[in-house]
């Protein structure tokens, strides 16, 4: 008995030894991995606050930004390739929420929308709508604040072209804190939290970190004021809720992100689809998606009681006549000439006819296919902003299968800034125009793209084809 006794002290004592080096061990990567969080908070905020001195001192060049923008692509390349994002828990989350809050109060670089969404927050509330009003008629204003933002405003001879849900936002930030650009910032951390815990509940952390430490993201939106993240917000939720099977008031978000603005248009086949396979019934698919009306006409109608004007009319204008950083279209205008405005969104059409037939799809993952029709629809789009590329990220974040080649347009798309008023070519400014890009800059990035959709496929499709070839003929 005292023999068992012993042994079992013995094998107790080894067990306690054992679990106390566990948790050591546990402790120590704990530390660690707190202590890598950290840095890279450091690092985000150094290269961050460098841009903001620089652009306050007039002397950020496009160069000097892409070198900044190189260093927050390899820090955010090492999270996901040690797999640190893994390990994301509150202590990233709190870090990441404390960079968006110390940039809400930086000021933005080579961006001046943000004066126009000020702007509109006012002419909002003094005219009931900002439609059809051009910034240009107050030139002359006495009140230095409204001066000051005038002066900043691009285009001012166009009226406003955002879409009513961001000008019901612009409107009421105007009436909480007038002219304030860190309250326009500082309420676009609602829908940021919600994207970043309903990505984290259909995807997990791994992927809920990857997307709350995209530079680009906490760049565009929180240092940049782009509100493209309620928009981002909507369309993504629209096919959360698709996917429980809570079709109407799928549809409903769906349209309220349309009225942000309209690229959620081209997933809309895609919607409809997922109602398809749940019921089989395209009457009452029908009635559902009457619900994105509702949503569509909701919010357009405070303003059509003040204006018969509406986005629309500036939006087509610019959609016909403006050209930013072009790639893909490019070469449909080299073929197709003027005609090309007509044709640059056939090839995302084409791609959804394709991918609405399993017969040919059925390989693809359903991200993979929304993301391959984003990636077509801004690749061949004659206005390329960095910010709209924001759009595909959601739905990039499904780590087991996405379509990387959207990754590297969302990080290329950054190239666009290196036009030639912040690369300092003040002669090329006077002859091409302050938002014109190089040719060779803008051919490069065109070309590149189709080796790295080449090694997609190859890879994607690689075992397929190889299985396919193993096959024994019929004929054999």
């Amino acid at each position: 008995m005292s023999v068992f006794l012993m042994v079992c002290n013995g094998e107790r004592g080894n067990w306690t030894l054992e679990f106390e080096r566990n948790k050591e061990r546990r402790s120590h990567i704990l530390t660690r991995t707190n202590l890598i969080w950290i840095l890279v908070t450091l690092a985000y905020l150094c290269i961050f606050q460098f841009w903001e001195r620089t652009n306050w001192e007039r002397s950020l060049s496009g160069t000097l930004y892409i070198l900044g923008f190189c260093g927050l692509s390899v820090v955010y390349g090492f999270l996901f390739l040690s797999k640190t994002f893994e390990t994301a828990g509150k202590l990233s989350f709190f870090l990441g929420l404390l960079v968006r809050v110390i940039l809400i109060f930086s000021a933005p670089i080579f961006e001046d929308d943000w004066a126009r969404y000020l702007w509109d927050g006012w002419i909002s509330s003094e005219k009931g709508s900002p439609y059809g009003i051009t910034p240009e008629a107050f030139f002359g204003e006495l009140d230095p604040t409204r001066t000051e933002i005038l002066s900043r405003i691009n285009h001012p001879d166009w009226p406003t072209i955002y879409g009513p849900v961001l000008e019901i936002y612009f409107y009421l930030i105007h009436l909480l804190f007038p002219w304030k650009l860190w309250a326009l910032k500082v309420f676009l951390l609602a829908p940021d939290i919600l994207l970043f815990f309903l990505i984290r509940v259909k995807y997990g952390a791994r992927s809920s970190a990857l997307y709350f430490w995209n530079p680009i993201l906490i760049k565009e939106v929180f240092l940049n004021a782009h509100p493209d993240i309620l928009g981002i917000f909507l369309l993504f939720y629209s096919f959360y809720l698709a996917e429980k099977y809570r079709f109407r008031l799928s549809f409903f978000i769906w349209g309220l992100s349309l009225a942000v603005k309209g690229f959620g248009v081209l997933l809309f086949p895609f919607l409809l689809k997922l109602h398809w396979d749940r019921d089989r019934n395209w009457k009452k698919a029908g009635i559902d998606a009457t619900f994105s009306v509702l949503g569509i006409v909701l919010v357009y109608s405070p303003f059509l009681f003040f204006s018969k004007e509406t986005d629309f009319t500036a939006l087509s204008r610019f959609i016909g006549s403006f050209t930013f950083f072009p790639l893909g279209y490019n070469i449909l205008h080299t073929i197709f000439g003027e005609y090309s405005r007509v044709f640059w969104a056939f090839p995302a059409v084409l791609s959804i006819l394709f991918f609405l037939n399993k017969r040919y799809s059925y390989c693809l993952g359903e991200e993979e296919k929304l993301s391959i029709t984003f990636f077509l629809f801004f690749y061949f789009s004659p206005v390329v902003n960095a910010w709209y590329l924001l759009w595909m990220l959601p739905f990039l974040l499904r780590i087991s299968r996405f379509f990387w080649p959207s990754w590297a347009f969302l990080f290329l798309g950054q190239i666009s800034y290196l036009n030639y008023a912040n690369l300092g070519d003040w002669k090329s400014v006077l002859e091409k125009g302050y938002y014109a890009h190089p040719d060779f800059l803008l051919i490069s990035i065109s070309f590149l793209f189709i080796p790295i959709l080449l090694i997609w496929f190859r890879i994607r499709f690689s075992s397929k084809i190889t299985n396919s070839l193993e096959k024994p003929s019929l004929l054999g």
